[in-house]
């Protein structure tokens, strides 16, 4: 056999474990004559404490012993280092079960006996997997240090971690098709989060974007502006006329405030979603839609569904990939630098002296409940910068009434804790229980994955056994 192809520049350190100590020690043997720093355990139970010390780079384990066999000690290892590769060594009776550990996470399966060239070969595979997203995982950790220090995102402004966050995921999801359902109180910048989804997507091949309010159009108008309609198609439907599925073509359409979508449409908004095609109103011709639809919403559209004023399925069709932004009282380190942002704005468009913002002005905002969120604050400091210092709390909410104490807000570690795991329960729901899948949709790696699902304690065998099949009303 020629060693020579498998030397190493390195001296990379393994973990073999297996009950039988003859075989360990020839291991080891081999191992070690390659190049390798190899670990030998007898006891699996000790082989875990060791993943959890040590830098392995591949690990080698027997798939029967008695204490704990391959397959339990390949689940464990994953949910300590998810991307670590694990090679399973199998007698001729084990080669369905070794296979059916491949589909699970292990890296390789070898049959007993063990022929020298391939065990080497194999593991030099390994090696090089374990580099190449070691690798990966400095650049993406590289990068995320670059974009903590982004305060100026696609006409959002912020530089707290929840907006950094928001950042990273609008990254994400940019680069898929799926519907975004994007949550968040009144003003926070919902149509901003949609627009940068939309210029990092369909922008660059040249799609529009599209915004219709729904609160905005009546009720009787919305079916017309959504569908287009035919000439006759209704009393003063002079000629054809193409909606807003039609015009917006391979671009982006944003719904917001879809909540106040009329329920008898709704239905018709979501068998659009499914067969991704419609009719205008009295037309015969089947149209393709082919833009991505974002949809926003100001309320809480699961509680829309239990009063009865959404339809669940629509819900469920919309809410593929939710985007929360966070309110202002999430954020408040950020006032000051979206008051220098406002000031600015409202400096390069005004002739004559620039307009100042005290720091005891910044000051007193920091104090304010901010209801009306980015948008009060900078219509607040356009205000200020017109008519001079003016009071603040008189001119902030006047009418606004004190008589009921505040409710209590979680600390921000708590909150932020609920809201990935209700994430990650979503997420892991729709993809059956698969992390890869997951962590794909999420942007995140496996090991990231596992190591939040095991700091919430979600239960991953059930998510596999089940899953998510909502409840879906009859139109």
């Amino acid at each position: 056999m020629n060693k020579q192809k498998h030397a190493l520049s390195q001296p990379f350190r393994l973990m073999v474990v297996d009950d039988d100590r003859y075989l360990l020690l020839a291991l080891r043997q081999t191992l070690e004559l390659a190049g390798y720093t190899a670990d030998t355990f007898a006891n699996p139970l000790e082989a875990l404490a060791a993943v959890e010390e040590h830098a392995y780079v591949a690990v080698l384990a027997d798939i029967r012993m008695p204490e704990l066999d391959g397959m339990e000690l390949l689940r464990r290892i994953h949910t300590i280092d998810a991307d670590l590769p694990v090679i399973l060594i199998t007698g001729h009776g084990d080669v369905a079960l070794a296979v059916r550990a491949v589909r699970e996470g292990a890296y390789d399966f070898l049959q007993k006996p063990v022929d020298e060239d391939i065990l080497l070969g194999a593991l030099a595979r390994a090696v090089e997997r374990r580099s190449l997203v070691q690798e990966n995982r400095q650049l993406q950790e590289t990068l995320r240090a670059s974009r903590a220090g982004r305060s100026i995102f696609y006409g959002l402004v912020g530089s707290h971690p929840a907006m950094q966050e928001l950042y990273t995921l609008i990254e994400t999801l940019a680069r898929e098709q799926d519907p975004v359902l994007i949550s968040g109180e009144t003003g926070t910048g919902k149509e901003l989060v949609a627009r940068a989804l939309h210029a990092l997507g369909a922008a660059k091949s040249g799609g529009s974007f599209i915004a219709v309010n729904m609160a905005a159009i009546p009720a009787e108008m919305i079916e017309s502006e959504l569908f287009g309609h035919e000439r006759g198609a209704f009393t003063g439907a002079d000629g054809r006329k193409s909606g807003k599925f039609e015009f917006s073509g391979q671009g982006t359409l944003f719904l917001d405030e879809i909540c106040s979508m009329p329920l008898g449409l709704q239905g018709k908004l979501l068998r659009v979603l499914e067969e991704r095609t419609f009719f205008r109103l009295g037309g015969n011709t089947l149209i393709p839609l082919q833009a991505r639809i974002i949809a926003a919403t100001n309320r809480d559209l699961e509680q829309e569904v239990a009063q009865g004023s959404f339809r669940q399925d629509l819900y469920f069709r919309l809410n593929v990939l939710p985007v929360r932004v966070p309110p202002l009282a999430e954020r408040r380190e950020d006032i000051p630098l979206l008051v220098q942002y406002f000031l600015d704005e409202y400096n390069m468009l005004k002739e004559g002296a620039p307009a100042v913002i005290t720091p005891s002005l910044v000051e007193q905002f920091m104090l304010q409940p901010w209801p009306g969120n980015i948008r009060e604050l900078r219509n607040e400091v356009r205000r200020q910068c017109i008519l001079g210092a003016q009071p603040v709390v008189a001119s902030i909410q006047p009418n606004r009434k004190q008589d009921k104490p505040p409710l209590p807000l979680l600390s921000w570690k708590d909150h932020m804790a609920r809201e990935e795991k209700q994430y990650l329960e979503l997420v892991l729901g729709r993809c059956g229980g698969q992390v890869t899948a997951a962590s794909a949709i999420m942007g995140l790696s496996r090991k990231s994955v596992y190591e939040k699902i095991n700091k919430h304690h979600i239960d991953l065998h059930r998510l596999r056994q089940t899953e998510e099949k909502p409840e879906v009303k009859s139109s």
